[in-house]
């Protein structure tokens, strides 16, 4: 069906039903579901199996009103690997959280469909264990970023070179710049975002 944001306005509605609401587009959302919102009545539910965390749904989810703080929408995340399996990389193979699978769905079946689907970790985090990232895709692993910041930042070392680089569009063209400058000096890295 081709549709054109501009035709989809609408005057009311109880309950707004976004499937796979990472992949809506952003035109749409802001034409004409937010307007719909204002309607005193009116329940948003956004529903979708993240692949990355670089993408609309995550940009609401993480939305905050500015002068309370609160969350902008009630979130249920239902994740189906553990923190420890998640730190170690192994959130494929976690099978610690399989209480949490949906009554309509099958534990077993999760199990079965792991096996199935072994030679794409990356879909079995996104689609199984409900994870928004894809560590196959990490340059560096969440706990060793972690690491890096607590530590403090050595001084700058005096008369060496720093490299700074710039990415107007660094996530695309809703995100904002990205700045990184970095200095190295006898095979010491001090990066500085």
């Amino acid at each position: 069906m081709c549709w054109q944001v501009g035709t989809t306005k609408g005057t009311g509605g109880d309950i707004i039903i976004l499937e796979e609401a990472a992949y809506v587009d952003p035109d749409f959302f802001y034409e004409t579901v937010a307007p719909l919102m204002t309607i005193g009545s009116t329940c948003f539910i956004g529903i979708s199996t993240l692949r990355d965390e670089f993408n609309f749904y995550t940009r609401l989810m993480k939305m905050r009103d500015k002068h309370t703080g609160h969350c902008m929408f009630t979130c249920l995340s239902i994740q189906l690997a553990c923190e420890k399996c998640k730190d170690e990389g192994k959130a494929a193979d976690c099978i610690h959280m399989l209480h949490l699978v949906p009554r309509w769905q099958s534990g077993e079946r999760h199990m079965r469909l792991k096996v199935i689907m072994q030679d794409r970790p990356d879909l079995i985090q996104s689609e199984l264990s409900g994870l928004a990232f894809d560590s196959l895709q990490c340059v560096f692993r969440p706990a060793d970023i972690e690491i890096m910041f607590s530590q403090p930042p050595p001084e700058p070392e005096l008369n060496a070179d720093i490299y700074i680089f710039i990415d107007p569009a660094a996530g695309g063209p809703q995100s904002d710049y990205a700045m990184l400058s970095f200095q190295r000096v006898k095979g010491l890295i001090t990066v500085c975002l």
